[in-house]
């Protein structure tokens, strides 16, 4: 029993520490600066992966109480969804599986201050099962709990995609579509939705809504009616027209922006029936925003429920994303060359020097002079002239070096010292020197979220080809929609790829005019699934 014991304490420990583990940390921030009062919301995000195809995810809110399991004399906070998730291909089917405590949420209406109707947002302990297969994309989910189960069903035809929705707890039936358009320098998001409990189909309530963009202005609405199931449209928290709209009333969001690099300066107005019938004027306001930050000025209350109390006029929202991904302690090379990295050629000069991290660069005061150290992922001047990306354990930046000669590859570890500048957008730093000092392994993230967290990173996405050009494609990953970008150097060849071809494509997140793209460094970064 002894020696049962210690080799199944050896077997745990050998999983354990040959996994990749990965924590994360969202905090959404609301402050109404006429009293002080605040809501602080942070959202936790762990994923252990000790196989490729298997990983162990807890998700949790980290504000709100928690149950908790007795282990003996020790007690351990529940988290909020804990679940196992495995992904495989069955002849040419995406499968995903995830068992345990978890949340089927799929909609195509959550564009504009967070305001959905109908979709899915489903807590279960039970299964969950997910299939995608071309321009199809299935799902389910069933709680043990009280014996509910909700499903969806999408399709993509032709750019448009449409999404039917259920869930028996509440016997609600839901429909969504969402279609985007580019004509030149002008892009264009539409989106619409109707729902209704099933007893009661020909009062639904419904929401139509759409996004335009010209250059740097950006005009967005959405006109939301409600039915006789005012549960069919979920607010955002500390949305005004939460709690105070019913069966029948109305509502209307419309926000005119200016982007200039980073900065976001709009208006933005707000009307609904409840004020409408009151004689009320509108909610309006301005708006200035830069990156997480965003401050907001109305001529009534911004902010409602919750923590807030009174009329808040003025408003603040701050969002910050942290991540760290831990590698894996034991790590088996089966014969392959051995990396010098970047500690033992410091245990060999018996040198240690301090560094700043990359983050300390992205989000430091523009001008300061820093010295890094990092990975190469893109040599010098394949994606921009006189530049070259690095990044460490954390995040990735831009160096510009348009004097430095000698050639850098891909893996190359470099320290070098600068003064940051931000240049349309990003965050650079202007290189006086540097210097190579071993060769290492660069690792790919997967990019979760449109975030300037993520911003000259290497990075990757999986998802399907929506629109394809002559130098790009947009990729759909089921989360967000993405363009990827073929510089002229990497003689990168797309004429394999097809609108519902499924890729996974690995590259550097950046910006052009205000929006994300990946930039892939060569023909192998962009691979096509069966």
């Amino acid at each position: 029993m002894k020696k049962l014991f210690i080799t199944l304490m050896v077997l745990f420990s050998f999983i354990v520490f040959a996994g990749n583990f990965s924590l994360s940390v969202l905090n959404l921030m609301t402050i109404g600066l006429n009293d002080g009062s605040f809501d602080n919301f942070p959202i936790l995000y762990a994923t252990y992966e000790p196989f490729d195809f298997l990983k162990f995810k807890v998700n949790d809110y980290l504000a709100l109480s928690h149950d908790v399991w007795n282990i003996g004399d020790f007690s351990i906070a529940k988290p909020r969804y804990y679940y196992l998730e495995s992904k495989f291909n069955v002849f040419g089917v995406d499968l995903t599986i995830d068992a345990l405590k978890a949340r089927l949420k799929s909609t195509q209406t959550e564009k504009l201050d967070g305001l959905r109707v109908g979709g899915l947002k489903f807590d279960y302990y039970g299964l969950g099962l997910f299939a995608r297969y071309g321009v199809f994309n299935l799902g389910g989910a069933y709680n043990l709990d009280n014996n509910t189960f909700a499903a969806f069903s999408k399709i993509d035809l032709f750019g448009y995609v449409f999404g039917v929705y259920y869930e028996n707890k509440y016997n609600q039936l839901s429909a969504d579509m969402n279609k985007e358009f580019n004509f030149g320098n002008i892009s264009l998001d539409m989106w619409g939705a109707l729902s209704a409990k099933t007893d009661n189909l020909m009062e639904f309530s419904y929401l139509v809504g759409a996004r335009a963009r010209y250059n740097n202005f950006e005009l967005s609405t959405q006109f939301l009616k409600i039915g006789a199931n005012v549960y069919d449209a979920d607010f955002q928290t500390g949305d005004p027209m939460d709690m105070l709209l019913s069966s029948n009333d109305w509502a209307i969001y419309a926000d005119l922006d200016y982007h200039l690099n980073d900065y976001v300066l709009g208006i933005f107005v707000r009307h609904n029936s409840v004020w409408y019938g009151s004689e009320m004027l509108p909610l309006y306001g301005a708006k200035l925003s830069y990156k997480d930050f965003t401050l907001k000025i109305g001529n009534g209350d911004l902010l409602s429920g919750g923590s807030f109390g009174g009329k808040q006029l003025i408003a603040v929202e701050l969002n910050y994303f942290y991540s760290l991904d831990f590698e894996r302690l034991l790590n088996f090379s089966f014969g392959k060359k051995e990396n010098i990295s970047v500690e033992k050629v410091e245990k060999q000069t018996g040198e240690k020097t301090s560094y700043s991290s990359l983050m300390d660069v992205a989000f430091g005061q523009e001008g300061n002079i820093y010295t890094v150290k990092g990975i190469v992922t893109s040599p010098k001047d394949l994606l921009g002239k006189g530049s070259f990306y690095i990044q460490d354990e954390v995040s990735g930046l831009m160096i510009y070096a348009p004097s430095f000669t000698e050639s850098l590859e891909i893996g190359d570890v470099v320290v070098v010292t600068g003064k940051s500048k931000l240049w349309n957008g990003i965050v650079e730093l202007v290189a006086d020197s540097i210097e190579v000092v071993g060769k290492d392994e660069p690792k790919a993230d997967v990019l979760t979220s449109l975030s300037d967290v993520f911003l000259s990173s290497l990075v990757y996405i999986e998802g399907i080809v929506k629109e394809k050009g002559k130098y790009d494609f947009v990729v759909d990953t089921g989360e967000f929609l993405i363009k990827v970008y073929l510089k002229k150097g990497t003689n990168i060849d797309i004429s394999n790829l097809s609108e519902g071809s499924k890729v996974k494509v690995t590259g550097i997140l950046t910006l052009y005019k205000g929006e994300y793209e990946i930039l892939p460094r060569g023909q192998f970064d962009v691979e096509v699934l069966k």
